[in-house]
């Protein structure tokens, strides 16, 4: 089984697969800590990469230049949602 998680930033809502790009770790540093500890970044506790929380996007660390894999979300009556891809579709 894969993990995910979502986080709120700059008011949108955005679903992400736990797991770094460059090595297939999950990246949360605390349990559901994801952050940098300025606010501005998903940052990878065992490499120390950071994640645009918008995009997905490297821009520091080893795998820089690739993209967390997204999941998608909404929110159906005042729920948060993510949609799983099924096994052979992640």
């Amino acid at each position: 089984a894969r993990e995910g998680f979502v986080v709120r930033f700059q008011g949108a809502l955005h679903a992400w697969r736990n797991e770094c790009r460059h090595v297939p770790v999950t990246l949360d540093w605390v349990e559901n800590r994801f952050f940098s500890s300025d606010g501005c970044w998903i940052q990878c506790a065992t490499h120390g990469a950071l994640y645009d929380p918008a995009t997905g996007l490297a821009v520091a660390g080893p795998p820089a230049g690739k993209h967390l894999h997204r999941l998608e979300v909404q929110v159906e009556d005042g729920r948060i949602v993510v949609h799983v891809p099924r096994e052979q579709d992640a």
